[in-house]
């Protein structure tokens, strides 16, 4: 039996730009590698962050290490403080699936103060991210973070607690990396478009 790529190995080598040839052709020929590089393209897809081996690496622990967070309670208290103590939620896919399950909560009947909650929390987590995951990348993070938690504000009808986060996601976006989309999100969760 030949040795076969892990989703780590693909990871390290979708981030050399000369080696992304060499692993679609891989995947194309091997239909065990095909399924991890497929794997691999969709946790880039989710996480999007730049570097295949954030998305990659960091994504396919993020749910459970989410669940890990959520079966500590249910009060923000006990989530903010077990962040702070365990550094293993202090990642990039962390912050990513707190956004997306609050951007979830957000479009459910009653969800908006738990929206709120895990919108905060990603804000949280992005803000301690360093320069690993690039300052731009992380400021767009912050940017969608923000308008996700003005978002959850207007919802719960505080108005002034929306506009809390108005200023902190405009920062951000000028910060980033100028994406459109993130630009797009940003407006719509904010209310500007």
């Amino acid at each position: 039996m030949e040795p076969h790529l892990t989703l780590a190995e693909i990871a390290y080598l979708l981030a050399e730009e000369r080696s992304r040839p060499f692993v679609k052709h891989l995947a194309e020929t091997c239909p065990q590698c095909g399924e991890l590089y497929r794997q691999a393209e969709a946790l880039m897809k989710r996480f999007r962050h730049w570097a295949p081996e954030v998305s990659i690496l960091e994504g396919r622990e993020a749910d459970a290490l989410f669940e890990k967070l959520m079966a500590t309670g249910r009060e923000f208290a006990v989530w903010s403080w077990k962040i702070d103590h365990d550094e293993s939620l202090q990642t990039w896919g962390v912050a990513w699936v707190l956004l997306e399950r609050a951007r979830q909560r957000l479009g459910e009947e009653g969800g908006a103060a738990q929206a709120r909650d895990l919108a905060l929390l990603a804000v949280k987590i992005a803000e301690s991210l360093g320069d690993f995951y690039h300052p731009e990348s992380v400021a767009d993070l912050k940017a969608l973070t923000y308008a996700t938690a003005g978002a959850a504000e207007r919802a719960l009808g505080d108005s002034d607690l929306q506009l809390k986060w108005l200023g902190p996601a405009a920062t951000a976006l000028d910060a980033g990396t100028g994406d459109a989309e993130v630009k797009r999100e940003v407006a719509e969760l904010l209310g500007l478009k």
